[in-house]
């Protein structure tokens, strides 16, 4: 086992004390101490250590990322957690022993036995810069129509990295604001669980100085829909996929946020005057299960010729060649921003000189974007990637029949048809018509990265 020096103790004292603005760590020492007291011949406290172990794990740092800042080894490590704190923490929050095996459920359950003290942090429209929005006029009053006129009660916004997603949610609900009594933008991220959620959504309504953590989940819903039905609310729930799994096919939870099916179902179905809007890269499985299909989905796509604004903003020449780039690169507004700025800054802004690099596939990938469409590409299934090598490699349009051929090793014609229905919802594959028979492909940008990346692997 790893020992502290003297001259150390004060640094890990010191470490990750952020923890100490969102959580009561002081009563979660003390409670976690008379948990370790017990069966104890003589008096315990938690160590030195122990307590900056626990706060790393509240500030959502990994117990690897622990070890490295505390100068231990992984193994030491995880046999002090083990031992110890995993098994304090299932005794404090009423778990059966060893019970614990995620490291990240840590915060979700101490979240709920009430030892979060921060105020419930929705992410505010203000801090949202919409101030260079381009176009999307259609796609705004299909929402609006759909929103105020029709009242659905769930909305879901789709579409690959880049294409405009959160833009467009941030401007639909600026735009629509005056029309509801209340507002709610939430930015989903990997530890947004349901329940404390739900609970900073329902302290709105009912006062800071009240939680809602001990209620069931089916309770906070059915608070959280009287209030919807009392009040007219728009709630935005920003980057669904962060709780989704990977790896596997499009659209179904991770197993800690399996409850948010259940949700989104009762917002869907029961009857309220309020709306729920869902952006997403990959499209929930089964939110077209739900009765009378009670939704209405948007898929996100080119930005247009509306796209040209970037250019006159960046000062670009040659206006004759700006729609060349809008189709070359998809219209993704993000890449159009990428492209456009190293067209002014490396090449004057003379779009020629550009398209005379003759790069591969006739597309530059810029870097930020190559980082955020890699995150997506590490959720695909292996079939999922399998497929999206084989379009890159023959960088036409594929029909069913021989892709089916040129999957090797071979694989079912229901398990292909699922896989291109998958990658159909995370928005990475175009189907076309090609001989009368639906066709595949991948879009210049997509192409270019998932045909380096099958390059590397050879």
């Amino acid at each position: 086992m790893n020992k502290l020096n003297h001259k150390n103790v004060q640094l890990v004292n010191d470490l990750f004390s952020e923890a100490n603005q969102s959580w009561d760590v002081n009563n979660l020492y003390k409670n976690l101490t008379k948990v370790k007291q017990v069966g104890a011949a003589k008096k315990v406290e938690l160590t030195a250590v122990e307590k900056t172990i626990l706060r790393g794990l509240l500030c959502g740092y990994s117990p690897q990322q622990i070890a490295n800042e505390i100068h231990w080894t992984s193994g030491s490590l995880s046999v002090e957690l083990t031992k110890g704190l995993y098994r304090y923490i299932e005794t404090l929050t009423n778990r059966d022993l060893n019970t614990l095996k995620n490291w990240r459920d840590i915060v979700k359950w101490l979240e709920e036995a009430g030892y979060k003290t921060s105020q419930p942090q929705q992410d505010s429209l203000e801090e949202l810069n919409i101030s260079r929005f381009y176009g999307r006029e259609e796609e705004l009053q299909q929402l609006e129509e759909w929103i105020v006129e029709q009242r659905h009660r769930l909305i879901l916004l789709s579409g690959m990295t880049g294409i405009g997603k959160t833009t467009l949610a941030a401007k639909l609900a600026k735009t629509i604001q005056p029309k509801f009594d209340y507002v709610f933008w939430k930015t989903i991220r990997h530890d947004s669980s349901l329940s404390s959620l739900l609970n900073n959504l329902l302290k709105f309504f009912t006062g800071n100085h009240q939680n809602h953590l001990s209620l069931t989940i089916n309770e906070q819903i059915s608070l959280l829909i009287r209030y919807l039905s009392c009040y007219r609310c728009l709630i935005i729930f920003d980057g669904l996929e962060a709780i989704l799994e990977a790896n596997k096919l499009a659209g179904f939870y991770q197993e800690n946020y399996t409850n948010y099916s259940q949700f989104l179902k009762r917002i869907a179905e029961e009857s309220h005057q309020s709306c729920l809007v869902i952006t997403s890269q990959d499209e929930p499985a089964d939110l077209f299960l739900l009765q009378q299909n009670p939704i209405k989905s948007l898929s996100i796509g080119s930005l247009g010729t509306a796209a040209k604004e970037i250019f006159r903003e960046q000062g670009l020449a040659e206006p004759q060649l700006w729609q060349y780039l809008i189709i070359r690169y998809s219209g993704n507004p993000l890449v159009l921003k990428l492209i456009a700025a190293i067209i002014k800054d490396i090449f004057g802004g003379n779009i020629s000189d550009f398209l005379g690099m003759k790069t591969e596939i006739d597309v530059m990938l810029p870097t930020l974007f190559k980082q955020l469409l890699s995150k997506q590409f590490e959720r695909l299934s292996i079939l999922e990637k399998q497929i999206m090598y084989c379009l890159a490699t023959h960088r036409q349009s594929v029909t069913l029949k021989k892709l089916q051929e040129y999957i090797k090793p071979p694989v079912y014609l229901s398990d292909l048809t699922q896989a291109l229905v998958s990658l159909k919802r995370r928005s990475l594959i175009e189907v076309s018509s090609l001989s009368n028979k639906s066709a595949f492909t991948l879009q210049p940008l997509v192409m270019k990265y998932v045909y380096r990346e099958s390059q590397q692997l050879m």
